[in-house]
């Protein structure tokens, strides 16, 4: 039976994949036309969302915990990391009935960023070590996201956000736009762009 996906953000993006005047720029919005700025950054926080939703990727950096009640495959010796681009793995700790917490050596494993969805490699030879606990006794600490500016999201993606964006200024007052998901990203050209970028469901 697969293990539903646990994860924990630690560390939020310290951005959004798509600035204010970026927004204003392609709704072209006067300088004297008063919208609060909030409602503007609202509307992205919505599309962005639904785009990482949409993808399953994460845009800009953050840190997220991966909490695994076992590990997924001891033969290979291979754990995959959701929410690609990764960018690094912090740290690997297995926690005991006490909830005592043991670092894994980073000595004991490989990361490969390369890979999307990226992945946490054992060492030929090194064992994964034994939780301690039945449930939530591992936990994989990792970065992750395209970087920290809004200029190392992928152009596509981006694009899909201020489409997105345009929809939702759009109809905004609508009863659609507070359930906008799937349907708004199709309505609004946005799926599209970002359907290249899809990782499969782990």
């Amino acid at each position: 039976m697969r293990e539903p996906l646990k994860l924990r953000l630690e560390v939020p993006p310290a951005a959004l994949p798509v600035a204010l005047g970026e927004v204003r720029a392609h709704l072209r919005l006067d300088d004297d036309q008063v919208l609060e700025d909030a409602l503007l950054l609202g509307m992205v926080r919505v599309a962005t969302d639904a785009c990482e939703a949409f993808t399953r990727r994460a845009l800009m950096t953050r840190t997220w915990t991966l909490v695994r009640d076992r590990w997924p495959d001891e033969d290979t010796g291979v754990v995959t990391l959701p929410r690609p681009p990764l960018q690094s793995v912090v740290d690997v700790r297995t926690i005991d009935e006490a909830g005592t917490q043991t670092v894994w050596s980073a000595s004991n494993y490989v990361v490969d960023t390369a890979a999307v969805p990226g992945r946490l490699i054992a060492h030929a030879g090194r064992a994964f070590p034994h939780p301690g606990r039945r449930g939530a006794g591992i936990e994989i600490r990792f970065v992750a996201g395209y970087g920290d500016a809004p200029g190392d999201v992928p152009a596509p993606l981006r694009d899909g956000i201020l489409r997105f964006v345009t929809w939702i200024f759009e109809h905004r007052g609508d009863a659609v736009v507070p359930t906008a998901g799937v349907d708004a990203a199709r309505a609004s050209g946005a799926a599209a762009l970002w359907r290249p970028f899809i990782v499969p469901r782990l």
